[in-house]
């Protein structure tokens, strides 16, 4: 399956976070509207490292926003986020440039979808 064929938004794991926070759905708003809150900052991040050539700072962002991803349910943006690991970790960091692009569309979409489908839908 090709990473666009995968839902920006996986509402059955946002339901699962939830179960996991015992129903709490104020809670699971919290933490999503967070990780919006934070998609620019993430972004910023992996974007000054990747192009400094600072590969371990470029991977420890590229796992954080791989892991929070997956638990919001960003399922796109997660995989994006795994092809960068695999570049860096091939050590190719043209490659892993080259990605750059695709992950800040992407994440930028993911955060609208998030913020207007599921934090401001109270």
């Amino acid at each position: 399956m090709t990473v666009t064929m995968l839902p920006l938004v996986c509402t059955a794991t946002l339901h699962s976070l939830e179960e996991s926070l015992d129903g709490e759905q104020a809670l699971c708003r919290s933490f999503v509207c967070r990780y919006v809150d934070m998609w620019p900052q993430r972004f910023n991040r992996i974007c000054d490292a990747v192009t400094t050539g600072q590969k371990d700072d470029a991977m420890d962002a590229a796992l954080s926003l791989r892991s929070s991803s997956m638990m919001v349910g960003a399922a796109r943006l997660g995989e994006l986020a795994t092809d960068l690991i695999r570049s860096l970790e091939g050590g190719c960091p043209g490659a892993a440039a080259k990605t750059l692009p695709a992950l800040q569309l992407c994440g930028n979409q993911t955060a609208y979808h998030l913020k207007t489908s599921y934090v401001n839908a109270a």
